[in-house]
């Protein structure tokens, strides 16, 4: 290659028996070339760095894209769940005011709720992809009207599980304390229905009822306060309900007899025994022997059990507490 300050001549040889190619080119025309070439290769370089740039933001697009449909799909089987929670509540609040209803309590009032989720995919029916009389359907308005659809029904999902999970903590607090009262009163009746007398003390057959009767010592009109029960002397006379002994001892009208306090006002005397088993602070549960029949006392004729009931100090007929 040969240069003057002017220009540039390039030869090219073909062979050594032909002429060589000569090329004569401008300084200044040389310079654009290379300038140029070398813009070329920067705005080359430049595409290929963009391209790699935008291959990583699509990889990261779609990553981020599975993770919202994830995510979706998640809130989705979420949203499912609090429904599923919210018919349980129901049920058991349900239950508990049958429960309220049997024990005799006033059901509270309760904030009902609909449990009728829906869903699917849909477009406001003024903007909907059908178009209105004469609108053109572009692609990427109907793309992009789905993603703002989808956003807005991923949000009105997300605000009903936080609605659904107010709720669900509010009326769970309010069922545990309609539990904790339920609960109390079923203690207070268990320990209730343990003290009421409810079972014959000794088998046998009735001889003197309840109430107005000629008295068998004087032959005049009498109160008679108590049952009695005919029955073999010796036969095992039994508690009708749970107590405390609080007599155990011997009256010479009653003969031996002995007196249980079941508490909640209710006592009950069995007079006229051959022989006492319990002792005064003695606990008794329902069915346990505590004396066997006789007929001590000026006030009896013949073997049987004198058994008397009383409530808050007023005697009652003990037949409307015999259920057996």
């Amino acid at each position: 290659m040969k240069t003057s300050d002017e220009a540039y001549t390039i030869m090219i040889f073909r062979g050594a028996t032909t002429n060589p190619l000569r090329m004569r080119l401008r300084k200044v025309t040389m310079q654009r070339a290379l300038v140029t070439a070398a813009v070329l290769i920067v705005v080359q370089l430049g595409i290929m760095a963009h391209y790699v740039v935008q291959t990583s933001q699509v990889s990261e697009l779609n990553a981020l894209r599975t993770e919202i449909v994830e995510t979706r799909g998640q809130t989705r089987t979420f949203s499912s769940t609090i429904d599923d929670m919210k018919q349980r509540m129901l049920v058991m609040q349900e239950l508990n005011r049958k429960l309220q209803t049997m024990f005799g309590l006033e059901p509270d009032s309760v904030e009902g709720i609909e449990v009728n989720g829906q869903g699917g995919e849909e477009f406001p029916y003024e903007n909907a992809a059908y178009g209105e009389p004469g609108q053109s359907l572009d692609p990427s308005n109907l793309e992009d009207q789905a993603v703002t659809n989808k956003d807005t029904s991923q949000a009105s999902l997300v605000v009903n599980i936080e609605q659904g999970l107010v709720w669900l903590d509010r009326q769970a607090s309010r069922e545990q304390q309609i539990l904790d009262n339920l609960s109390e009163t079923a203690g207070e009746r268990v320990g209730r229905w343990a003290a009421t007398p409810s079972i014959w003390p000794v088998k046998g057959h009735i001889t003197s009822k309840f109430g107005p009767r000629i008295s068998p010592f004087t032959g005049k009109k009498a109160f008679h306060s108590g049952l009695d029960i005919g029955s073999p002397r010796g036969r095992e006379v039994k508690a009708p309900a749970s107590g405390k002994v609080v007599v155990a001892a011997y009256d010479t009208r009653m003969g031996n007899f002995i007196r249980i306090n079941h508490g909640y006002g209710i006592e009950t005397t069995y007079g006229h025994l051959s022989k006492v088993l319990v002792k005064y602070g003695h606990q008794v549960q329902r069915g346990d022997v505590i004396g066997l029949v006789g007929s001590t006392g000026k006030f009896s004729t013949g073997p049987h059990l004198h058994y008397q009931v009383a409530i808050n100090d007023k005697v009652v007929n003990p037949v409307q507490y015999i259920l057996d």
